[in-house]
């Protein structure tokens, strides 16, 4: 009985992990401009509204991705090139081990008061030292 339900419970968290990834065929190009190793993003939280919001950054390997959000109680996961995914709650800075496309998802907390609404994500990825 109690090997069914810790089975249950570990179906159950990998059910809402997955849930929690975002759609990388819906994620949005991050191109920062030549020069600049930061970019401000904007987006929107609505609750029963469209799917929002995932982010599609290029880095190379060695690289780590600083990021800040302002705005309301969010759940951030991210997905590495190789298909792979951590979240909801991610380390900053995050290391990126990997050359490739990496999915950085912004969804509500909907555990949290003040799920909803528009936010500012800043992120940064300083070039690599040579």
């Amino acid at each position: 009985m109690l090997r069914a339900l810790a089975a249950v419970a570990a179906l159950a968290l990998a059910a809402t992990a997955a849930q929690a990834q975002p759609d990388p065929s819906r994620a949005i190009p991050v191109h920062m401009r030549r020069g600049t190793d930061t970019i401000t993003l904007r987006g929107r939280l609505t609750q029963n509204g469209p799917e929002c919001c995932a982010y599609a950054i290029a880095a190379a390997a060695g690289q780590k991705l600083y990021w800040n959000i302002d705005g309301p109680a969010v759940r951030m996961t991210i997905q590495y090139p190789d298909g792979t995914a951590d979240g909801p709650g991610i380390p900053n800075p995050l290391p990126l081990r990997t050359t490739g496309v990496y999915i950085l998802g912004v969804s509500p907390d909907l555990m949290a008061d003040g799920a909803f609404g528009r936010f500012t994500l800043k992120i940064t990825i300083p070039p690599l030292h040579r």
